[in-house]
């Protein structure tokens, strides 16, 4: 009898032990639906400042984002990446080739700076929407998408910290497939082919 509850004591932790080792190891091994997707957003802020509370006079600035596009495909993608402010207005586009395995990342300020980001579309907004696409390098958008994916994570810069939250991943169905369609144009449109 003591045999029995000795080798169930010993052999309990062992399987939870191996079973935790499976949960954390396991899910690093592929992408999937939910954090990855030729559709990417987020939302970008470049010395940006608000207030949602009381007393008045106390804000919460954050002075720059960067983003991190990572490809978890053999594929080489066109990575095309648009902003608009928070009513929907374009404000420019930059395009990156995104290597198999590879990543890119950037800064709002960069983009300012590069000519990217326009102050001539938006010129005192701070804050606005991130939509990023990824397709056949050398095509376009397509529906379906041909098995082009990507991740990918914002980190909010501001004195003395920052903040990392991922990109939120856009299933594809007709109506957004329409408006990646329209962010592709966009960045033609500023961009060229």
């Amino acid at each position: 009898m003591f045999e029995k509850c000795k080798y169930r004591k010993v052999s309990l932790p062992l399987a939870l032990l191996a079973g935790s080792f499976l949960a954390v190891v396991g899910p690093l091994g592929s992408a999937t639906a939910e954090d990855s997707s030729p559709y990417l957003i987020g939302h970008w802020k470049l010395n940006d400042q608000f207030s949602d509370f009381k007393p008045p006079g106390s804000t919460i600035a954050t002075e720059d984002t960067e983003f991190v596009f990572l490809n978890p495909t053999q594929q080489t993608l066109a990575l095309e990446y648009a902003f608009f402010d928070e009513s929907g207005t374009f404000c420019g586009c930059d395009r990156d080739t995104l290597k198999p395995n590879g990543r890119v990342r950037y800064t709002m300020l960069g983009e300012q700076q590069g000519g990217f980001f326009s102050r001539k579309l938006c010129p005192t907004q701070t804050d606005g929407t991130m939509k990023t696409i990824v397709f056949q390098n050398g095509g376009q958008p397509t529906n379906p998408p041909g098995g082009e994916l990507q991740a990918g994570y914002q980190l909010n810069l501001f004195k003395g910290g920052r903040t990392e939250a991922p990109l939120l991943a856009v299933p594809i169905n007709g109506v957004t497939f329409v408006e990646e369609q329209m962010v592709h144009a966009a960045c033609v449109s500023v961009l060229g082919p």
